[in-house]
């Protein structure tokens, strides 16, 4: 895989996350199913009821934990593979994340003008947050220096370490450390065109919501395996 297939697929990856974040938030409960700091903050919060729902912020928790278990054991047995590419664990642990979201769109479609009853929403959001999980191990069994794409503030706090750090850098490691910094903003631009699409399409189109997601990563698995077979 080219470094620029590598990137589009990790930004492809991080809009994924991105939409999921959205969709979840604002159609699913209030809460998040990618950002884990703040589900914590959440969660805090309605301990004394400022936030007043504990309920939706520890279902995602709880179940964003649950898909990292099952991602981190998918890819465990991941083996070593030539620079450029990606081990076949991987991109079938993201493969069965595109499947689990592809259901979850599916139902929202159907139900979503009912999601007004709390079973609904609650399930698809507990859902949605496992399968967001399995993405966040599978990225992580990569060791992309500076790079994830279901958390944010990593990234951001990289990418401004970098910045300023840039001009110390060796004259023979520029080069590799601009396209590091290139993908790092990428990343982080891709997040929040997503979270724009998104709430476009809350606007617009509220049934289809929970396409962006299972679309993203079913691409980029798809692409994956049949690189790799």
């Amino acid at each position: 895989m080219r470094a620029t297939e590598r990137d589009i697929v990790i930004c492809l990856l991080a809009v994924t996350a991105g939409s999921a974040d959205g969709w979840a938030f604002f159609g699913l409960g209030g809460a998040f199913v990618a950002n884990m700091t703040g589900n914590t903050v959440l969660l805090g919060m309605s301990v004394f009821k400022i936030h007043g729902d504990m309920l939706h912020p520890l279902i995602s928790l709880a179940s964003y934990i649950a898909g990292v278990i099952c991602g981190s054991l998918l890819t465990r047995n991941a083996k070593p593979v030539p620079e450029g590419r990606w081990p076949k664990q991987v991109w079938s642990a993201l493969l069965l994340e595109g499947v689990m979201l592809s259901c979850a769109a599916v139902a929202w479609f159907a139900v979503h003008p009912t999601l007004g009853v709390p079973p609904y929403h609650t399930v698809l959001l507990g859902w949605v947050a496992f399968a967001i999980g399995v993405q966040s191990a599978s990225m992580l069994q990569l060791k992309i220096p500076g790079v994830v794409t279901t958390y944010i503030t990593g990234t951001w706090t990289t990418l401004m370490n970098s910045l300023a750090r840039f001009q110390a850098q060796p004259p023979a490691e520029r080069q590799q450390f601009e396209s590091r910094l290139g993908m790092q903003a990428a990343v982080l631009g891709s997040y929040f065109l997503s979270a724009v699409v998104t709430g476009c399409l809350f606007r617009y189109v509220p049934a289809a919501v929970g396409i962006l997601p299972p679309l993203c990563v079913l691409l980029v698995a798809i692409y994956g395996l049949r690189t790799e077979s």
